[in-house]
C-alpha cells in the first residue's frame, strides 16, 4: 500500500472511487505549512509520544487501536486534523464529488478516508524537516558530532 511519493500515482478506493496523487514536489509550501505545525505540536504532547512507544513495531488490533486513541487525549484531535492536512496536500483530485478540503474530508466514506490516510504515511517524512544530526561537511550549519 505505500506509495512512491517522488512520482504521480492513481489509487483504487472502495466502491469503484479513485484518487490521484501528486508527487511530493508538487505539493506548495502553503499545503506543507499546516503539517509542519502539526507535526510540531503532536510531538510536543507526552500522551501521544507514550502511545506511540507502546504501539511502535505492533501490529494491533481495532480495539488495541480505539484504546490507544483513547490514550492520548488531546493529541488525538491533532493527529486527525494532522492525517487530513496530509490528505489534502497529497491528493490532486479524485472521484468525490466533493472539493478536497479538511471539511469536504468528512463527507467521504469512512473506508475511503481510512485508505487515503494509510496512503499519505509517507508523505509527512517527506514533507517534515529532518532534524537529526548529520555528519555531511556541505550542512548549512557544518556537521554535528552527534
Amino acid at each position: 500500500m505505500a506509495l512512491d511519493v517522488t512520482v504521480p500515482n492513481r489509487v483504487s478506493l472502495p466502491n469503484g472511487a479513485w484518487a490521484d496523487f501528486r508527487p511530493v514536489s508538487d505539493i506548495t509550501e502553503r499545503m506543507r505549512r499546516p503539517i509542519k505545525k502539526l507535526s510540531t505540536q503532536l510531538a510536543s504532547h507526552p500522551e501521544f509520544v507514550a502511545a506511540v512507544g507502546q504501539a511502535e513495531g505492533k501490529e494491533l488490533t481495532q480495539a488495541e487501536q480505539l484504546a490507544l486513541a483513547g490514550a492520548m487525549g488531546d493529541a488525538f484531535d491533532v493527529l486527525e486534523e494532522l492525517q487530513d492536512r496530509l490528505v489534502c496536500a497529497a491528493v490532486r483530485g479524485w472521484s468525490f464529488p466533493q472539493e478536497i478540503t479538511p471539511d469536504g474530508l468528512l463527507d467521504l466514506p469512512s473506508a475511503a478516508l481510512d485508505e487515503l490516510r494509510e496512503y499519505v504515511r509517507p508523505y509527512q517524512g517527506a514533507l517534515n524537516p529532518n532534524f537529526e544530526p548529520t555528519t555531511e561537511s556541505d550542512s548549512p550549519i557544518g556537521p554535528s558530532n552527534a
